[in-house]
Parts: structure tokens; sequence; C-alpha cells
């Protein structure tokens, strides 16, 4: 079992995650815009940048650093 995460202040974090167990769903175009629907919504609830995303049939890739430098927060307003 892991132990908990350690975080460091102004880094990048790769994420890398398969999708809907295996299936290309990346490849559906209905699924790319919702996707990107659902990023617009959370980039205007938590601070964050976000750099070399890749969507691959069912895998997703992405690089993100919290707007703070430490973690993701609600941002307020």
């Amino acid at each position: 079992m892991k132990g908990p995460r350690e975080l460091a202040e102004n880094v990048w974090y790769e994420v890398q995650t398969a999708v809907n167990v295996g299936e290309p769903l990346f490849r559906l175009a209905w699924a790319v815009v919702l996707f990107y629907r659902v990023l617009i919504e959370t980039k205007a609830k938590f601070g964050f940048e976000m750099r070399g995303l890749a969507l691959d049939e069912a895998w997703l890739t992405f690089y993100i650093k919290p707007a703070n430098g430490l973690e993701l927060r609600l941002c307020s307003g």
C-alpha cells in the first residue's frame, strides 16, 4: 500500500490513466467534446496550468501544476 503523497511546490505532475476499460473512447467525437467541456468547467473551479494533453483511444495523459504552487483548491469568486 502506498503512503501519503508528498507534494512539492511549483512542480508539474504527470497524470496518465486508462479511460473506459480499454475501449477506444477518444475516437468518438462526442466523447472528446464532452471531455473538453468538463475540463473547461473544472478549470473555472480550480486554478491550475495544464500542458501536454494527449488523448489516445482509451488513454489520457497530461501534466498539471496547481496555480498556488502546491495543491488544487477551489477558486474564490
